[in-house]
């Protein structure tokens, strides 16, 4: 995985996020960096147990209380009650490291970019299969 700052792009100008625990981190969530998911505070208003949960390696939260949720850009925008532009810019002059935005197109499953994974057929299904015929087609 390649770590970088938010304002350094390469010359495709595909445009990244900063991560969820470098926003995280930034608004002093108590969270466990060591672990992909789990549950935290809302940095989005007061709370006396955690109610928020996330996915480091997606890059997703969602609070159970106040029922915000999103990325790491939208964290900043409720946070900073600001819009689009001004989070990326709040992120840039942060420094925040950027990281990959989700899980992309890698592994998802039953859809045409992951392939999905073939069933196989049923023992006894078609030709050569088991002479087994149920109670009501035996008349």
């Amino acid at each position: 995985m390649r770590y970088g700052r938010v304002g350094d792009r390469d010359e495709q100008g595909e445009e990244a996020k900063p991560t969820l625990d470098a926003v995280m981190n930034h608004f002093e969530v108590d969270f466990n960096s060591e672990r992909n998911t789990g549950m935290a505070k809302c940095p989005l208003h007061d709370d006396n147990t955690p109610s928020m949960s996330y996915k480091l390696d997606e890059g997703l939260w969602k609070c159970h209380s106040c029922g915000e949720g999103g990325d790491s850009y939208s964290m900043i925008m409720l946070k900073e009650e600001t819009d689009f532009p001004g989070a990326r810019a709040l992120a840039t002059s942060l420094g925040l490291p950027e990281g990959d935005s989700g899980r992309g197109d890698q592994g998802v499953r039953r859809s045409a970019y992951g392939g999905g994974r073939s069933v196989s057929p049923r023992k006894g299904a078609g030709p050569g299969g088991s002479n087994f015929r149920p109670t009501w087609r035996r008349r």
